[in-house]
């Protein structure tokens, strides 16, 4: 990324720290409480023939799982809307990940979209809540960001993890091993099958309850997911993640995620564990949404920060140079 670019994905991570319950060192800006599990993914016959990544062609591979208890940035706050980052560990050492939220659709088709959001939902210092009159006049004249906040808040408030569902939001382009080339977006469905409840009932539980009940199913026996891919069509919106797709888009199962125990960071060796949804392997690439092309730089400052070591990379950034290469 540009420093020009850096200086955006900064602005974009101060602004989340603002609105979402602020900045608590050593900790996520979003999706501050979270948990590892230890998981095994297996590609579906149908993985290979829409690409050629080494994932997709049927052998059983080793990942971990991050699943977020809510989009706060309150390591200590209320389940309320989870996440789910997995980490596949390939054969010649590499990584590549793939990060899901519970909502269909996103809130802005551009990083300065998403910032003028960011700045109409900062809370009032005197109420704590959004000025309404702001948020009402985005809403008005962004009516794309409007329908994503009306999906979203369609959702239902998860039962447990195990029976929540999760997408990749962004379009990404698959190419097989004949150079045939597919754009998609994913979904992870969980086997358990999607169950939700109202707010109310979800905020009667403790902070960690999502957690507690996950490794509760653990202990009998593995919870499991089926990645599938919704395959655009003719006319279908690469570049844009608030727009929806045709239902009637066929949906492939191109795999089987079993999750089986807990772990940890010390467990894993990697006590950073930056998920960035634009760290590919070949078979898959990004699309031309802007949104996921920012999130690179947005994840890499929000980790500088949680490790602090952002004053010194700022100075890197300032002087020229990458704000990530010291």
């Amino acid at each position: 990324m540009a420093p020009s670019q850096y200086r955006l994905a900064a602005e974009l991570v101060e602004m989340i720290h603002e609105d979402f319950q602020g900045f608590h060192p050593g900790y996520r800006g979003v999706h501050a409480q979270g948990r590892y599990y230890a998981a095994l993914f297996k590609a579906t016959p149908e993985a290979k023939k829409l690409s050629r990544a080494v994932h997709l062609q049927g052998q059983p591979v080793p990942v971990t799982v991050r699943h977020g208890s809510s989009a706060s940035g309150n390591p200590w706050g209320p389940a309320v809307t989870p996440s789910m980052a997995v980490k596949f560990y390939l054969p010649d050492g590499t990584v590549t990940d793939l990060i899901a939220l519970t909502i269909p659709l996103f809130f802005g088709r551009t990083p300065d979209e998403v910032l003028e959001g960011l700045k109409a939902l900062k809370p009032d210092p005197a109420t704590g809540k959004p000025d309404e009159k702001k948020l009402m006049q985005l809403l008005a004249t962004h009516p794309w960001i409007a329908n994503a906040f009306q999906l979203a808040k369609a959702v239902p408030y998860p039962v447990s993890l195990a029976q929540t569902a999760f997408h990749a939001i962004h379009a990404f382009r698959f190419v097989n091993s004949a150079d045939e080339a597919q754009y998609a977006r994913y979904h992870w469905e969980p086997e358990a099958g999607v169950a939700g409840q109202t707010l109310e009932e979800l905020q009667k539980q403790p902070p960690s309850y999502l957690f507690e009940e996950l490794e509760a199913r653990l202990r009998k026996a593995p919870v499991v997911f089926n990645l599938v891919l919704q395959l655009a069509g003719d006319g279908d919106p690469t570049d844009d993640p608030t727009a929806a797709w045709p239902d009637d888009r066929p949906r492939v199962p191109i795999g089987r995620l079993e999750l089986t125990r807990p772990t940890t960071v010390e467990e894993i060796g990697d006590p950073v564990m930056l998920h960035d949804p634009t760290r590919l392997t070949d078979g898959i690439e990004a699309s031309d949404d802007p949104i996921l092309a920012v999130r690179r730089g947005v994840y890499e400052v929000s980790v500088a920060h949680r490790t602090g070591g952002w004053k010194g990379r700022l100075a890197a950034l300032e002087r020229g140079g990458s704000p990530f290469a010291i």
